[in-house]
């Protein structure tokens, strides 16, 4: 059976697929064609390649300088922000950034002798914007010297990138017309495929054949803007693609968070059902509400207070490990007077770094847990999560 792994659009969340790669590679799940737009066609000549350490070696170390020239600012503090957005604004008024750089740093790791020895077939998907017409273009028309050209049009993301010319012809981003070229696969002859979707900005064409099994791989987790080229938040993409693509196929657990085979049935037999028999709403009751068995609404909670206390999302967790990351967070919190915190309290707040907060004022504060109640709208899960967290923190 013919599978494809099929490489979505996305700028510089495509580290993501790095770690999506490097996971494949540890399940021992091969390919005979691959297809991409924009930096999935960047990345799906890797593939074809098979050069795996290049392309880490690539978004490892990858950073604006690999792919702007003049482009200055650290995304991590407030004035680099200003001064990126400065970059790209002045860059989009003169008709593109100078993406020389990543022309540079594409003609480094693209071994074009190596990518048409192999046997694997491939395919990308840019728009001619002279003729006014989608393309669509597989490795046997792409001539040697033109393969750089094509993959660097398929990426040219305008208004921010310049259009590329190739031959007298002027052509744009393929995420115009297509950011997930499943379509392309299928005409190139799969029969099952991989798809890893950024979810970036770009038009998806429908898959019609509805007969072709397809595993869709996504970021779980916020993996960065696709306009920042940033070392730290490229290792951190490709940590994610990592486990995420284990998760997929069961060979690791959860959903925002990641654990170890077996840690979501401990941490509900071990932790939650002492726990929920001294609720007087029984577990059977509340998961009457949720839909869903028991493990799942374990793992909701434990995400929320994950997310709650901004544990990091790019480790791999036991239960006991996660329990320990909960309690350090919790203890490292330095309270706000009440005041204070009722003022940033707003209707989103499960969404706001105020959460964790709000969680140790109901735990160390009984007083309050009336208002927080009536001002926050806690949802079922939410108070169970606030009462679990309460008993936790006392026991401990």
């Amino acid at each position: 059976m013919k599978r494809a792994i099929v490489l979505s659009g996305g700028g510089a969340k495509g580290a993501y697929q790095i770690g999506v790669w490097k996971a494949l590679r540890k399940l021992k799940i091969d390919y005979s064609i691959v297809t991409g737009t924009s930096v999935g066609a960047l990345n799906g000549a890797f593939l074809v390649q098979k050069d795996y350490h290049k392309a880490v070696h690539m978004w490892y170390h990858m950073s604006f300088s690999h792919v702007f020239e003049h482009m200055d600012g650290d995304y991590h503090t407030i004035d680099g922000k200003k001064n990126i957005l400065l970059s790209y604004a002045k860059g989009v008024l003169n008709g593109g950034m100078d993406i020389s750089r990543l022309e540079k740093t594409l003609g480094k790791y693209l071994n074009v002798r190596r990518f048409y020895r192999s046997p694997i077939d491939f395919g990308l998907i840019t728009v001619n914007v002279t003729d006014m017409k989608p393309v669509s273009i597989r490795k046997s028309e792409m001539k040697p010297e033109d393969l750089k050209d094509y993959l660097i049009a398929s990426a040219s993301c305008f208004p921010a990138f310049p259009v590329k010319e190739i031959h007298g012809k002027k052509y744009i981003d393929g995420g115009y017309y297509d950011n997930i070229p499943i379509r392309l696969a299928i005409e190139l002859g799969a029969e099952e495929v991989i798809a890893v979707d950024l979810k970036a900005v770009g038009l998806k064409k429908k898959v019609k054949d509805r007969s072709i099994p397809i595993t869709y791989i996504t970021p779980r987790s916020d993996i960065g803007s696709f306009l920042v080229f940033d070392q730290t938040l490229a290792r951190r993409a490709m940590r994610l693609g990592y486990y995420d693509t284990l998760k997929t196929f069961h060979k690791l657990e959860g959903n925002y968070y990641t654990f170890y085979p077996g840690e979501i049935k401990k941490l509900s037999q071990k932790y939650f059902q002492p726990f929920f028999q001294q609720l007087n709403l029984s577990k059977q009751d509340y998961l009457k509400h949720k839909n869903q068995n028991f493990d799942a609404t374990v793992l909701e909670i434990m995400e929320f207070l994950g997310k709650s206390f901004s544990i990091p999302e790019d480790k791999v967790y036991s239960a006991r490990k996660f329990h320990r990351e909960l309690k350090r967070k919790f203890r490292s919190i330095k309270l706000l007077d009440w005041q204070t915190l009722k003022d940033k309290i707003y209707q989103k707040l499960p969404d706001s770094p105020c959460m964790g907060m709000v969680l140790k004022y109901w735990c160390e504060t009984k007083k309050r847990q009336e208002e927080i109640q009536e001002r926050v709208h806690l949802l079922p899960m939410m108070k169970i999560a606030a009462d679990y967290l309460e008993d936790f923190m006392t026991k401990n």
